[in-house]
């Protein structure tokens, strides 16, 4: 049991670190083509690395709204 906590622990913490470099390319790039946000258009180049960090974001399963139970845990604060 613990080993699988450990290799959940691994791939979500690689799955962040995946997410954040591709954060920063995104970054990177709308300063370079200069694509002020919240554009999502501009040149190829910048197209495709935003194109690549989408979807990624949307299959990753990480959501915009936390789950109902987090809700609550931040309600009582």
């Amino acid at each position: 049991m613990a080993g699988n906590s450990i290799l959940l622990a691994a791939v979500s913490l690689l799955s962040a670190c995946q997410q954040s470099y591709f954060a920063l390319q995104v970054g990177k790039a709308r300063f370079k083509y200069k694509v002020m946000p919240p554009a999502v258009s501009g040149s190829l180049e910048f197209e495709r690395i935003f194109r690549a960090h989408f979807c990624y974001w949307s299959g990753s399963g990480i959501h915009i709204y936390p789950p109902s139970v987090f809700l609550g845990i931040f309600r009582s604060c």
